[in-house]
């Protein structure tokens, strides 16, 4: 049970370190690349979802859908603390881009996944066990 609790606390405490340090990154998307809305959606290996977007990312009408007008730009699957990270650009204004546009756009994505990735294995790495199931909430 000890391991349940660490294992859920660990990931909730990647997935906040990845929306910390990351909507700054969904900013400058937004500053080089104005009018597409991008998005970022976190999967975890037990089964939760987060999604982080920006102010032009078209936002799901409820939390357990995802983008409505989402299209993947890249994914990683079955990373070591992510079932899948995906990128996701708005499809409306993404159709209207060059395609030097969307290769330098593919390329941030890349970067960001990675960085995503690297962050969750340090995370995870200097976390250790660090929480204990006591009948007070720990």
């Amino acid at each position: 049970m000890t391991d349940q609790i660490n294992s859920a606390a660990s990931e909730q405490d990647i997935v906040g370190l990845a929306r910390k340090s990351f909507i700054g990154e969904l900013k400058t998307f937004n500053s080089q690349h104005p009018g597409t809305g991008f998005g970022i959606s976190l999967k975890t290996h037990s089964g939760n979802r987060y999604l982080l977007a920006n102010a032009r990312m078209p936002l799901p009408e409820h939390r357990s859908q995802d983008f409505p007008t989402g299209r993947r730009v890249a994914r990683l699957e079955n990373s070591e603390h992510f079932r899948s990270i995906e990128i996701l650009a708005d499809s409306f204004a993404y159709e209207s881009i060059s395609p030097r546009t969307e290769a330098a756009i593919l390329g941030n994505a890349l970067d960001l996944i990675a960085r995503i990735d690297s962050l969750a294995s340090r995370s995870a790495k200097g976390s250790g066990n660090r929480i204990a199931a006591t009948g007070t909430g720990g």
